[in-house]
């Protein structure tokens, strides 16, 4: 085979290897929804929309990759060396939903030179997130609520050109956070919430478009080095109107037409605490804080007299300053740089001093005011305590302890003394008893004559034995129990045997004193008969009946009786049984 020949081998297995693999990175690793082509003379893959949610397995060869539209979420250290995929030069992952980048992420893409990151949900970025892309020239972070930049927030990026931070919520950038890029030449911080910069934030050396724009600019003091150094030393950046957002006497005042001698701060004073409490005697300091430009002046006054240092009678009170002896410009507020102490030490205070507290910080920017109230307790009179006296209450308790004492022994004699005159009780003896339980009923036609017969017996007894009402009313038996002084009574007489016409009740009684109009009856007892129903003859005696003594003898001795009958019957002595007599009595 000639040499001709060879060559055109030669050529045809590089044609046939050429073919081979260039069908191999256009399939896109068989992704539908994938495109792989060559566009501006360099690999691309595009997977926009794609519903991927992770980086996809391509061809080691792809150059530009546009993941735009895709739900990745997260990306995972070393997430493109894993795949290959280390010939990247431009990678699109905006709007992917990114809330966290690893800080490895990137690290062996070396030949990277754009990222766009924009329209994601990452709150913060490592300072070594693009470590190792030396090559980078453009970075977009448009559209993340970054929030803030801290120092060195960037890694040295050397060609690093263009830096894209619109809309990404920035309220501070620290001075030192683009340090490491030095090669910027254009920075969009537009359309943030920025309201002061340090004058060093953007001292770039080849810094050439630098966008303000559409943040909230406070143009006070604390803003006024940064905007000269924006409108005097680089007069190349201004290439837009930037406006003030405040105070309000130069809201919506464009820059150039802010002075800055307008841009001050008010004085601000504060005191802690705003109450002090304290004892008389004591020894105590207290002070306030103040702060503004220009720097304030600051004096104490006390019921609205101005106080200075002051030697009295009882109290010494001195006022001293003391300037703020440490503040970083790079990390401390700017307005901190004037701020003081003006403190008062009080030596042995008293209640005189006690009240509000004003201090005051006045400068032609305003004036400031802090209150404090000094607080001292009233004094109080101690009071001796005394032993209490118990003399009265020992009178009144004895008083009343021998009152209740003779009250109890008057209730014991006149208990004694009651006890001594009633009379102990008696009871009747057993013929006593019989007598008692003896009773008559008869019926109201009878005549004391029928009863005194032997026929008058028998229909006594029948008339006992009769179940009627009557009959049982008068019959039921009587004991009777009197109360008197003990002695012996003389027994009933003769004429109270049993059985007997009548039903009595025999009452012994002590009868004292004399008197001759009832001689029987100053002797010894008497039966006392009384008529309960009037069962007999109407009697023409009173309801008591005649008096029985106890010698057997009767008088008519009731008081109301007939003068006659009395008569008789002091003349005639009693010579007929007592049977003919006994109708006259009352059962009981």
């Amino acid at each position: 085979m000639g040499i001709r020949e060879r060559w055109s081998a030669c050529c045809l297995l590089v044609v046939l290897f050429v073919n081979h693999t260039g069908s191999d990175w256009t399939k896109c690793g068989h992704l539908p929804d994938c495109q792989c082509k060559w566009s501006s003379g360099k690999k691309t893959a595009s997977c926009v929309s794609a519903g991927l949610k992770q980086i996809p397995h391509l061809a080691s060869e792809i150059q530009v990759l546009d993941l735009h539209g895709n739900p990745l979420g997260v990306l995972e250290q070393d997430a493109f060396a894993k795949i290959e995929l280390l010939n990247i030069q431009r990678l699109n992952l905006s709007a992917t939903h990114l809330r966290s980048v690893h800080a490895d992420t990137f690290r062996e893409l070396r030949i990277l030179i754009e990222v766009d990151l924009s329209q994601n949900e990452l709150l913060q970025l490592s300072p070594d997130t693009f470590r190792g892309n030396d090559r980078l020239r453009l970075l977009v972070l448009n559209d993340n609520p970054l929030n803030s930049l801290v120092a060195e927030q960037f890694p040295p990026l050397q060609h690093l050109k263009k830096l894209e931070l619109s809309r990404c919520k920035l309220h501070s950038i620290h001075p030192f956070a683009f340090a490491n890029l030095r090669a910027l030449e254009t920075i969009h911080v537009h359309q943030n919430l920025l309201t002061h910069l340090h004058q060093d934030t953007f001292n770039l050396p080849v810094l050439k478009t630098l966008t303000l724009s559409d943040n909230p600019w406070y143009c006070d003091c604390r803003l006024r080095n940064f905007h000269e150094w924006f409108l005097n030393d680089n007069r190349n950046l201004v290439n837009e109107e930037v406006f003030c957002n405040g105070p309000e006497n130069v809201a919506q005042i464009s820059w150039r037409s802010v002075k800055g001698e307008d841009m001050v701060c008010p004085p601000i004073a504060y005191s802690s605490p705003t109450v002090i409490r304290t004892e008389a005697g004591a020894d105590i300091s207290f002070g306030c804080f103040v702060r503004g430009d220009p720097i304030p002046t600051v004096t104490w006054s006390f019921r609205h007299f101005e106080i200075h240092n002051n030697t009295s009678q009882h109290s010494e009170i001195l006022i001293q300053k003391y300037q703020s002896d440490y503040f970083d410009e790079y990390s401390d507020d700017f307005i901190n740089k004037s701020a003081q102490w003006i403190n008062v030490t009080i030596t042995n205070v008293t209640s005189d001093l006690s009240g509000e507290w004003k201090c005051t910080a006045k400068s032609s920017a305003g004036e400031s005011k802090a209150y404090l109230t000094l607080f001292l307790p009233k004094a109080r009179t101690a009071t001796a305590r005394v032993a209490p006296d118990y003399s009265t209450f020992i009178m009144v308790a004895g008083s009343m302890l021998a009152m209740t004492g003779v009250g109890f022994i008057a209730a014991c004699v006149c208990w004694k003394t009651r006890r001594r005159r009633v009379p102990p009780s008696r009871s009747f003896t057993d013929q006593e008893k019989k007598l008692l339980d003896t009773s008559l009923a008869v019926s109201c036609d009878r005549t004391s004559a029928d009863l005194g017969s032997s026929y008058g017996f028998e229909m006594l007894d029948r008339s006992m034995s009769m179940e009627s009402e009557d009959t049982q009313r008068c019959l039921e038996p009587v004991q009777i129990t009197i109360e008197g002084p003990p002695g012996t009574y003389p027994p009933p007489p003769a004429e109270f045997a049993l059985p007997a016409p009548y039903g009595n009740i025999f009452i012994s009684v002590q009868v004292s004193g004399h008197n001759e109009e009832y001689p029987d009856l100053l002797g010894g007892g008497a039966t006392l008969p009384r008529r309960s129903r009037t069962c007999f003859l109407k009697s023409t005696y009173d309801n008591m009946g005649p008096r029985i003594t106890a010698a057997g003898s009767s008088t008519w001795s009731l008081p109301g009786a007939n003068v006659d009958n009395k008569n008789v019957e002091k003349d005639i002595p009693l010579t007929m049984p007592l049977s003919t007599f006994s109708t006259e009595f009352t059962a009981l």
